[in-house]
This record gives structure tokens, sequence and C-alpha cells, in this order.
């Protein structure tokens, strides 16, 4: 196998290396050495890589044929570390926790989210998939938001479609070192704020090197602006009977905002898929007062949450008008072929289904575009496909770069390094003066 390429750069005393993320979309893994502190930042699959030795009936033997092929970060990653930060729960990012030493702590956004999604997702798979959970939940340890921990790294929440999702900040005695994970500029929902904000919290006048990610340089496809979101999201509210909006599991802020505009359209949100049931108490946490007019499908056959049950098939189908359902892709697929078991006559002509792209791009494809494709129009259903990034756009990297001011710039989770650095070099005199 052809050996797996890292950058290093030093800092006085401070090095940084790169095994994922370098000229590609996912797949990051950062580490940082000081002395004797080693931390790594993410510990991601490279789906690019997967796809290249796996598919259809050939699939992985498991974790250690995943580290060989360069699927997953080598072990010499892991050796003496003394912690993993994992920045989102998206898996070109979080990666496979079960894999690594026991001895090294694992700092995640939130333990409680993690077990209710992926560990409860993939944890049983039967597959490598049953690695991504880490081998003991009670042993991972929550992120504390804007506080320097006992390694020197304060956690800075940023907005992306993984819910919570941290940017990380690292004080060394040499370097000041910014990782940006995946993040959104202007947030969706009222979540989280935007990151120049956050930073002049932390009263840090410059870093020494800041590793940010750049997924929408080179883009062959614009993505649409959270405003441009809305707008469409309120002509279909006003224009068409039953609205699908297929929103990514991990997004709470795309969830929360399609509960807003329902609202302000005096309809009710419809939760129909079992992985968004950990977004609903959420809100109750954050924002209680949105749980009113919230159902989930009683069809799915779940315990009674703090929201009530309605049948899709008898309730809502029957006035879809007043409804707004909340569904993944997945979970979607799902129920249209219940309906057609259950034999309904459902006329959902003049009813229409948002498609978002799965984010990360990189990732596992669960439901193919064709299939739902098929059924959508089976129904008469008019299908949207929209990109609603959770990564910022090209003209929000001057923003973020005179936000943090960094003296060094290592361009992550892109395609387009070499164009980040132009951009860079353009705008870094004039940071400095």
């Amino acid at each position: 196998m052809p050996a797996r390429r890292v950058l290093e750069r030093r800092y006085g005393r401070v090095k940084v290396k790169v095994y994922g993320g370098l000229n590609e979309i996912g797949g990051n893994c950062v580490v940082v050495e000081d002395g004797d502190r080693k931390l790594v930042f993410d510990n991601g699959i490279r789906f690019s890589v997967l796809r290249r030795f796996y598919g259809g009936r050939v699939e992985p033997l498991g974790p250690s044929e995943l580290r060989s092929v360069g699927v997953i970060p080598p072990s010499e990653v892991f050796e003496n570390a003394t912690a993993v930060y994992i920045s989102h729960f998206h898996l070109d990012h979080v990666g496979l926790l079960g894999t690594i030493p026991p001895d090294v702590d694992i700092k995640v956004p939130d333990s409680r989210i993690l077990g209710e999604t992926l560990a409860s997702w993939y944890g049983r798979s039967g597959s490598w998939l049953a690695y991504v959970p880490p081998r003991d939940m009670d042993a991972v340890k929550d992120l504390t938001p804007m506080v320097e921990d006992e390694n020197g790294v304060v956690a800075i929440p940023v907005s992306h479609s993984s819910y919570p999702a941290y940017a990380f900040l690292y004080r060394g005695g040499d370097a000041i070192v910014f990782y940006s994970g995946d993040l959104r500029f202007e947030p969706l929902a009222g979540v989280n704020r935007r990151l120049d904000r956050v930073m002049e919290g932390l009263k840090v006048d410059e870093v020494d090197v800041a590793l940010l990610e750049g997924t929408n340089f080179g883009s062959g496809q614009a993505p649409v602006t959270p405003s441009a979101f809305s707008e469409l999201l309120s002509l279909l509210f006003k224009e068409y009977e039953l609205v699908a909006v297929s929103i990514d599991p991990l997004d709470l802020e795309m969830f929360t905002a399609t509960v807003n505009l329902s609202k302000i359209y005096g309809r009710s949100v419809v939760v129909g898929s079992k992985r968004l049931l950990w977004a609903i108490e959420e809100l109750e946490k954050i924002a209680p007062w949105m749980l009113k007019d919230l159902y989930v499908i009683e069809e799915l056959d779940i315990p009674l949450l703090q929201a009530d049950l309605i049948s899709l098939a008898h309730e809502v189908l029957k006035r879809p008008g007043d409804y707004a359902l909340a569904i993944d892709p997945v979970g979607l697929l799902q129920i249209l072929r219940k309906l057609k078991e259950w034999e309904e006559t459902t006329d959902l002509a003049g009813s229409a289904v948002v498609l978002t792209d799965p984010e990360p791009r990189e990732s596992l494809k669960e439901a193919e575009e064709e299939a739902l494709k098929a059924w959508f129009k089976s129904f008469g259903v008019h299908a949207f496909r929209l990109r609603l990034s959770g990564h910022y756009l090209p003209h929000h990297f001057r923003h973020i770069v005179e936000a943090l001011k960094p003296r060094d710039l290592i361009p992550i989770h892109t395609e387009e390094a070499r164009l980040m650095d132009k951009l860079f070099k353009k705008i870094q005199p004039s940071l400095h003066r």
C-alpha cells in the first residue's frame, strides 16, 4: 500500500502533524505534540479510500485491515497520546472510537447524544461500524465549552450540520494552535453564534497556526445560504399540501429552523424518524416552547416522549396542508413503502419533499437517490434537491481569518488547498500591522 502522507510543522517546541484531511474532504486527524503532551484532534474515516477498496459484497474484515489500507489513522497516532478530542459526530471526524487504546482519554461534544445517535445506530451493526462507539461509554468525557481544560485546550462552539460541534484552541508553551473542525459561519438557527463573535469572548489577539477547513472551495455546486433555505421552505409551506423535509439525523439546526418556519405558517411538525427523536429531547432542554404542536408518528411504534403521537395514515394524510414532516432520508423511504403495504388510498399529488444533501459529502450512502425518486414519482410528490452546506462559503474565509489572525495556515478538509493558500497570502499582510 502507498505510504500515508503526513504533514509536519514546528512552532518552537510545538509540533503539528496532519495524518488525515490533506487535499481531501474528510478523514480528519491532527496531532499536536508539546513536550510530554500529545493531543489528537479527530479520528476520521477516509471515505474516499473506503470506496476505493470496498463496495458491494467486498466488505472490510475489520479495523486492522482498514488501518492497513489507510481508511482510519495509523496506530502510531495514539501511542503515548494524552487525549483524543472529537469535534463533532460525523463519521469522517469521529471515526472508530472503539479502536482507541483504553488508556487514552476520549473527549466528545456530548456523550448522551453520542449514545442516542451513533452508539445506538451502529453499535449492533454486525460489521466494522460496530467499532464506531467507544468500548466503554462511561469512560467518555464531555467537553466543556469556552473553558480551558487540563491539557490547555478550549472547546469553541460552532455552527455545523452536526450538533453539538466544536472548534479547538490549544494554548501551548511556544504556540497557539487553532483547529476548526467543520463549521458554518452563518448559523441556520439560533442554536449557535458566528465564530468571529465567539472568538471575541476568548480575547485571543492572534494564533500561530490555524488548521482551517475549506470544504466549499472549488465546489461545482453552490450551496444555498440559510436565508435562501428559509425562503424556499416558506414558499413550499404556502403553495403545497404536505411538505416533507429530509433532515440529516444529526442536524439540530436544520430541525430547529424547520420547526420555527412551520409554526410561522400555521403547520404542526410531525417527526417521522426514530433517528430524530434525540433532537426532541434536546429541544426540551434549550427551547421547550418549541415542543407545542410537535408530534411523532405513532406508526413508528416508540415509547411516548414529550411530543404527542399522531397517525400518519389516518390523521396527517387526511389534512396534509396542516403539517410539515421532519424525517431523515432512510426513514422517509421506509414510510413511503409502508404506505404501499398498508394499501392506503393516499393522494399525495400537490405535496413536496425537500431532499437535502447528506453531510458530510464523503459519507455512507444509506438511501439511493434514484430509489427515492422512483417512490416519490409513484405518489405524485414533487421533489426539490437542495444543498444546504454545513460549511462556510468561500467569501466567509476572509472574516474567519480576520477573527483568528493566524501567522500560518494549514488548509484541511478541502480539495483546494492551493487556492486557500493564495487567498491567505493576500489577506495575511494586513492582519499584523
